[in-house]
């Protein structure tokens, strides 16, 4: 008999050791786990993927029973899997759940901007200042000042993966463009116009932007800076492009501040010698998350410019125009 109640004591005793480890695996620190997307059909300056060191700085922006929007204000996470949904991993430390119940709040934005912790914003109040939209002679260079911005992500403590994407129209969590996109595609007419080669070995400007702004992390907001002018020469010779000599066309694409125009951008070519002019078909609006397409075809009787069309980055079209050579 004492054996027997030996033995049940001795079950009882193993079945409490094992439902109190169930409880500490269950009640211990849950890590946030990070995924994300990209809206909209190639949103990179080159396409829609993340890619290999590409960075982004997570906060908490509601935490209705803890502390962990006072946690966590700015703490980065680097791309471990990459392509159109990218999976983050935290470069130092992560962000943990705190409460079972509490249903927690993201936002977060790209490229990750370093604080003196993760529970300080970047910059002033999280406004950073940005990168000098002038130097675009490369993707990466263009990347550090391609601004994303997500917001409205939600998780738990049970449920641990915030995901940065579109579940449908109503809830859209996906990072989102907050500069503003340029493209310029420059051909050559079959009749009138010059050869490739002479296409690819000119040289071009563009007047009228401003390159100087600052960003905010905590609602991407991409502006220029008050201070900032106009730069009326700025040469995009030797800006990121893409040739195609097939088609016999460059095209450039630069990435800028939101910013409006007074006045139509003036563009200008010099092929061999003689330069070619345009100073009033340029004029796109430049609104934040929006792509501007211009194709500006070259003649010797001067530039034509055509088809503005506007995408998400949105889309639209409108103006055609011509050039006076100088």
């Amino acid at each position: 008999m004492k054996s027997k109640y030996l033995l049940i004591a001795t079950a009882a005793t193993l079945l409490a050791a094992c439902s109190n480890d169930e409880n500490e695996v269950n009640n211990g620190p849950v890590e946030a786990r990070i995924t994300a997307g990209i809206d909209g059909p190639k949103t990179r300056a080159v396409d829609d993927s993340w890619s290999g060191g590409n960075t982004i700085g997570v906060m908490v922006t509601n935490a209705p029973t803890s502390t962990m929007a006072t946690l966590y204000k700015n703490v980065e996470y680097t791309v471990g899997s990459a392509g159109t949904t990218g999976t983050f991993t935290a470069a130092s430390e992560g962000i943990f759940f705190q409460d079972a119940s509490e249903t927690v709040t993201f936002a977060a934005y790209s490229p990750y901007q370093s604080s003196a912790d993760v529970a300080t914003l970047p910059g002033t109040d999280g406004t950073v200042t940005g990168g000098d939209t002038k130097d675009q002679s490369t993707v990466a260079k263009q990347e550090a000042f391609d601004y994303l911005f997500a917001t409205g992500a939600t998780a738990s403590r049970g449920s641990a993966t915030v995901e940065f994407k579109k579940a449908d129209v109503d809830h859209d969590y996906q990072f989102k463009h907050k500069m503003s996109r340029l493209i310029l595609v420059l051909n050559t007419s079959a009749t009138d116009g010059f050869t490739a080669d002479q296409v690819f070995s000119a040289t071009y400007t563009l007047g009228g932007l401003k390159h100087e702004g600052t960003f905010k992390v905590t609602d991407g907001t991409a502006a220029v800076s008050p201070s900032a002018s106009a730069v009326s020469d700025w040469t995009i010779t030797n800006n990121a492009k893409k040739d195609d000599t097939t088609g016999k066309t460059r095209t450039y694409t630069m990435i800028l501040y939101p910013q409006s125009l007074s006045s139509p951008l003036t563009f200008s070519a010099t092929i061999d010698g003689q330069t070619y002019v345009n100073k009033s078909d340029i004029q796109p609006a430049l609104a934040a998350g929006t792509s501007y397409t211009y194709t500006i075809t070259m003649k010797k009787t001067g530039l034509s410019v055509s088809g503005c069309t506007i995408e998400g980055w949105t889309n639209n079209t409108g103006g055609s125009g011509n050039a006076e050579m100088e």
